[in-house]
């Protein structure tokens, strides 16, 4: 009999490790599947003990061991692999179990009896080498780390260049991206004299042909080039000696679930695991990655380029001057003169759209995600309320007391009864553009045109979203109405291209915002030939001007003095609490945490996120040095807060 020590790979289990007994001999480093509570999970076997060598436990043991009944093992995880997890989870101050069921693809877990690891690939976990969180071990020799800037085409012929030098010297490499879209394109372009060799892993890919092509890619002796999501990583192929992390600037590497981690972090914590170069890759790098490389943590794989180039015309339209809509019909009964109606499309835009149509060219137009909150304006002059401290667009929130207008970015609060400063008129109204009504708006335009849309509403899955592009792409004169996932869907070049609505996302909670309005902006902008057309009622945000001119160097210096001003990333690491519950509850967890964080501070403020009825939420967020964090002391507290709390290291927003 043997009392085994796991790992539960599982949300929602505030502890590393458990233990079970068992009647058969399970080696260590072994996945097995175990009860916890109502349900069954996979767990790793990280240490084995005789029953005989346990008796003194098991007496003073405040709890009973269950027995594992039906056994089915493999040792699919590294040791290098586990380490890194248990690395991220001190980041994000989740346990490794956690970090492992977020990480590791289901189809790997659930069919780990299927998979054939060769015998060289085997490693020993012992309870013994997973030591003190803080105490360094698992350190490897310093890997490299890269980083590169430049357009996609650049950027793939460097990526072409180092998978010949990496295959000459007999080592494999995995190339990261953030979604399937961006994989199957990766894929078409990088493949090319390498097709046997070249094997793609993601979650759309059936279950059974995830295991044979992992199997596939474990008996091949030969280099290869795996193409794949982040979690992949966790394929135990041992002579990868490359991780390219490419659309290194994409959101959907930050996971949305507890702990919240980020895949690009622990794809940098394992590459120094297994001492691998990592390359990090984008048309626009995030300004933390910059920074990193500015202070010589990151090394340039070629000169950034901070000057993006472009064939196309680029204009951009200011809307505040544009009121009345020439395409309602005249009401006799109203003063025209004094007449104010909201205009989407202005007059230029739409003699663009016509040219595009008349000599057959594609034209795409994007608008803001669903669901923003919307922008707030003056109905007579169209100025956009903004912060008074840094100059963000603010949202009106509704409130019993009274209405008041929120930075999303700063958190500066102020009462709603206030004139344009611009005007000094009265009529402040929220507003939004979304898809669907720019689609209403351009088939009332042209009605014989043409018109595609990609958005969550319409397109909600991926094959829907490419049946559509590919409409699109297939037919001439027509037009495509899109959000911000459609950006995915423009693999190739196309004539001309427009923003009819962007500003709402200026009063998005996020303080990367302006990064990545640019990166949607030079993404559009890449894929562009003839016109590109951005129409905003916000003409004086930099970041039109900086994107139409791809200057790149200027829109950096900017976004990092703006973040070293508020004390933002990269200068600290951001640590959001969440709490919901009573108000009394809430405001009595909220005191407590305080004393119990001491001496770091918590800034509290509501949650402006729907609760149930009775119920009430607040955030705090803790800022800490980024050179001292993880934090041992801090890692403790946060660990011993109540499980229902939220934490979130790293968080994209702030409220």
């Amino acid at each position: 009999m043997k009392i085994l020590e796991v790992i539960p790979i599982a949300r929602g289990i505030n502890t590393d490790t458990l233990s079970y007994f068992s009647g058969n001999d399970i080696p260590i480093g072994s996945i097995i599947k175990v009860p916890l509570r109502k349900r069954i999970v996979p767990a790793l076997v990280i240490n084995s003990k005789d029953v005989e060598e346990s008796k003194t436990e098991i007496k003073n043991s405040s709890f009973s061991l269950k027995k594992i009944e039906k056994v089915k093992h493999n040792n699919l995880l590294s040791k290098k692999f586990v380490d890194a997890a248990e690395e991220t989870a001190n980041y994000y101050v989740g346990t490794i179990g956690s970090v492992l069921n977020s990480i590791v693809p289901k189809a790997l877990l659930e069919n780990i009896d299927k998979i054939k690891i060769p015998e060289n690939n085997l490693e020993d976990i012992h309870l013994s080498q997973i030591k003190s969180r803080f105490d360094g071990a698992g350190k490897t020799t310093r890997a490299e780390k890269f980083v590169v800037q430049s357009n996609n085409e650049d950027r793939y012929a460097q990526y072409k260049s180092i998978i010949r030098e990496e295959f000459a010297r007999g080592s494999s490499v995995f190339f990261c991206l953030p979604t399937i879209q961006d994989i199957k394109k990766a894929k078409e372009s990088l493949q090319k004299g390498i097709e046997p060799f070249t094997f793609v892993l993601h979650s759309s890919i059936a279950k059974k042909n995830i295991v044979e092509t992992i199997n596939k890619i474990l008996e091949e002796k030969h280099p290869l080039l795996i193409i794949g999501t982040g979690g992949f990583l966790a394929v135990p192929k041992n002579n990868i000696s490359t991780i390219i992390v490419d659309k290194e600037n994409s959101r959907s590497y930050k996971t949305q679930t507890k702990p919240y981690l980020d895949i690009r972090k622990f794809a940098e914590i394992y590459s120094t695991k297994t001492n691998s170069k990592i390359i990090f890759g984008d048309l626009l790098l995030r300004t933390d990655t910059i920074w990193r490389q500015k202070n010589n943590e990151l090394v340039e794989l070629s000169p950034l380029k901070f000057r993006s180039l472009t064939t196309s015309t680029q204009e951009i339209i200011d809307m505040r001057s544009i009121h009345i809509d020439s395409t309602k019909k005249e009401d006799p009964s109203i003063n025209q003169e004094n007449k104010k109606v909201f205009k989407i499309i202005s007059e230029n835009l739409e003699k663009k759209i016509k040219s595009s149509i008349e000599n057959n060219e594609h034209m795409f137009v994007f608008t803001g995600r669903r669901g923003l909150s919307p922008s707030t304006l003056c109905a007579d002059c169209g100025n956009i309320v903004k912060c008074n401290s840094c100059g963000a667009h603010t949202v009106l929130h509704k409130s019993s007391i009274e209405n008041f207008f929120l930075c999303h970015k700063c958190g500066e609060r102020r009462s709603a009864l206030e004139k344009c400063s611009h005007c000094g008129g009265w009529r402040l109204t929220t507003l939004g553009i979304g898809s669907e009504l720019v689609e209403e708006k351009l088939r009332e335009l042209y009605p014989n045109a043409k018109i595609f849309r990609i958005d969550a509403d319409i397109t909600p899955t991926h094959k829907k979203a490419q049946d559509v592009a590919d409409k699109f792409y297939n037919s001439p004169a027509s037009i495509l109405i899109g959000t911000e996932m459609s950006l995915l869907y423009l693999t190739e070049k196309i004539e001309n291209a427009s923003v009819v609505s962007i500003d709402s996302l200026f009063s998005i909670p996020d303080f990367r915002i302006n990064e990545r309005v640019l990166n949607i902006l030079l993404k559009i902008r890449s894929v562009t030939d003839k016109i590109f057309t951005i129409q905003t009622r916000d003409i004086n945000q930099k970041v039109f001007d900086y994107a139409t001119k791809g200057n790149l160097v200027d829109f950096y210096k900017d976004e990092i003095d703006d973040r070293e001003k508020l004390s933002f990333p990269p200068f600290t690491t951001l640590i959001k609490i969440s709490i919901s519950g009573t108000k009394n509850e809430v405001l009595e967890l909220v005191e407590n945490i305080q004393k119990i964080i001491e001496p770091y501070e918590i800034d509290v403020f509501p949650a402006f996120i729907p609760q149930s009825k009775g119920q009430y939420g607040v955030n705090g967020i803790i800022k800490v040095s980024t050179t001292k964090w993880p934090d041992k002391e801090l890692y403790e507290k946060l660990k011993s807060l109540p499980i229902n709390i939220l934490i979130n290291v790293d968080p994209d927003s702030l409220i």
